[in-house]
C-alpha cells in the first residue's frame, strides 16, 4: 500500500521524505519531510495518524535510527548536531550530543547493543558516541582518515568493527570497540589484527564512484556497498574451513554493473537476500546462489500490474490528466510530463524494516522517496 506522508501546507503537494525509521513492532513511524522536523505517526493497516512533531534541530534532518529494545530515537542534521530522544510520560524529550563537527552530520546508526551509535559527517570524519553515566551526558570520539564527506556507515554484529563509505570513492574498516562500554573485542581476523583501540584502520577498498551506502550481512561474513557508477559490490570475508574472517581487499570484491541508474540505499533481509534502491525508483532484490550474488527480481513488477489493471476510458483519462495538473491534487507529483509506471515517481531515498515484520520466510520492508510516498513491499525468501 502506498501512502503520501505529508502535504505541503501551501501547494498541497507531497513533500519529499529524506529518511524514516520504525519502532520494534512497526506500529510507529518516524520520518523527516526534508526540513528540520521529525514527525512521529501511528501506522495501522496503511492508515497514518499524527502523534507528535519533534523540532529541536535547526536545519534539515538527514538521518534517523530507532533502537528497537531501548525505544530510543537518534537523529542527526545539517546543523552539525545529534539528538537522542527518550519517550517520557509527556512526550519525546531530546538530549543534545556534542559531535565536534565543523560540517553537516550526514548519517547515524545505532550499534546492535544500543549502547552507542556512530555519526558520519561532511567533516571527513565519524563520531562514535556513547553515554557516560558519571557526567550524565553523551560524549563522542572522532575517527578520521577520509578525504571527503562520509556518506554512510555500518556496524558489524560484534559492534567492535565498523565499515564506512565516502564520496572520496573509498570504503574503510575501523576498530570500533569503546573501553568501558563494550566487552573485550573478539579477534575476528585472527591474532594478527587487533580491534582493541578505537579508530584503528583495518583496511581500505577503492571504487570507481562515490560510495553511497554500505551494510554488513546479519552473520557479519559479507559486506556490501553501492557506488554512484551504477555498481553494487559484494565482499566475502569468510574463508571455507576457517572460523576467522579474511581482511577485505579489492581482490575478493564481486561487482555487478547495473543497466539502470545508481542505487542509493541497501538493506539486508537475510544472509542470502538483499534489497537495493535509488534513482531507478524501483527496488531490486539480490540473491546469493552457490556463493555467488546475482540480481533476482525487481520488487515493482509494473508490467504485470499494468496488464491486470482495467483500461480507463478516454473520458476518465482526460479527467485524470486535469486532476494531476491541479495543485490541489495529492497525487500531483509534477507539472509536466506523464507519470512513471513505477509506484515511486521519483528517487527512493531510504529503505527500512523492523523485527515485527519478519515472519518465517517472509519479510516486509518500506521505502520512501522524493515523491513523498511511503511504499510497502513484501518479499518471500
Amino acid at each position: 500500500m502506498d501512502v503520501v506522508l505529508k502535504l505541503d501546507e501551501l501547494t498541497k503537494r507531497p513533500q519529499a521524505i529524506a529518511c524514516h525509521a520504525w519502532n520494534k513492532d512497526g506500529t510507529l513511524l518516524a520520518f523527516c519531510p526534508m526540513n528540520h522536523e521529525i514527525h512521529i505517526v501511528k501506522y495501522v493497516d496503511g492508515a497514518v495518524t499524527p502523534v507528535e512533531v519533534l523540532r529541536s534541530h535547526d536545519q534539515k534532518v538527514t538521518s534517523i535510527d530507532w533502537a528497537p529494545e531501548s525505544n530510543r530515537i537518534v537523529s542527526c542534521a545539517e546543523d552539525r548536531n545529534a539528538y537522542v530522544w527518550n519517550l517520557e510520560s509527556d512526550g519525546w524529550k531530546p538530549t543534545l550530543v556534542m559531535l565536534q563537527f565543523q560540517r553537516a552530520a550526514v548519517h547515524v546508526k545505532w550499534s546492535h547493543s544500543e549502547k552507542k551509535f556512530a555519526v558520519a559527517s561532511g567533516a571527513k570524519c565519524i563520531a562514535v558516541c556513547y553515554y557516560e553515566e558519571e557526567n550524565n551526558w553523551w560524549i563522542s570520539k572522532l575517527i578520521d582518515g577520509f578525504e571527503s564527506t562520509v556518506l554512510s556507515l555500518a556496524w558489524h554484529p560484534s559492534d567492535c568493527l565498523m565499515a564506512a563509505c565516502s564520496s572520496d570513492r573509498s570504503v574503510q574498516l575501523f576498530a570500533a570497540a569503546v573501553k568501558g562500554v563494550d566487552n573485550k573485542p573478539p579477534r575476528l581476523f585472527g591474532g594478527d589484527v587487533s580491534l582493541g583501540k578505537l579508530g584503528t584502520k583495518i583496511c581500505g577498498i577503492t571504487s570507481d564512484g562515490w560510495v553511497t551506502d554500505i551494510e554488513f550481512s546479519p552473520d557479519g561474513k559479507m559486506l556490501c556497498f553501492v557506488s554512484h557508477d551504477s555498481c553494487i559490490h559484494f565482499v566475502n570475508m569468510a574463508e571455507v574451513g576457517k572460523s576467522d574472517l579474511v581482511v577485505p581487499s579489492k581482490d575478493n570484491v564481486r561487482t555487478i554493473r547495473m543497466n539502470g541508474l545508481p542505487h542509493r540505499r541497501i538493506l539486508f533481509l537475510s544472509d542470502n537476500y538483499l534489497v537495493a534502491a535509488g534513482h531507478d525508483c524501483n527496488p531490486i532484490l539480490y540473491q546469493r546462489r552457490d556463493q555467488v550474488w546475482c540480481e533476482h527480481s525487481k520488487l515493482d513488477d509494473f508490467k504485470s500490474r499494468k496488464q491486470s489493471a482495467p483500461q480507463a476510458s478516454a473520458r476518465n483519462a482526460a479527467f485524470r490528466k486535469f486532476e494531476m495538473a491541479s495543485p490541489q491534487s495529492p497525487d500531483a507529483d509534477s507539472n509536466l510530463g506523464d507519470s512513471l509506471p513505477t509506484r515511486h515517481q521519483s528517487c527512493i531515498t531510504d529503505l527500512a524494516t523492523c523485527r515485527g515484520w519478519v515472519s518465517g520466510q517472509s519479510v516486509q520492508l518500506t521505502s520512501v522517496g522524493l515523491d513523498g510516498r511511503l511504499c510497502s513491499w513484501s518479499v518471500s525468501l
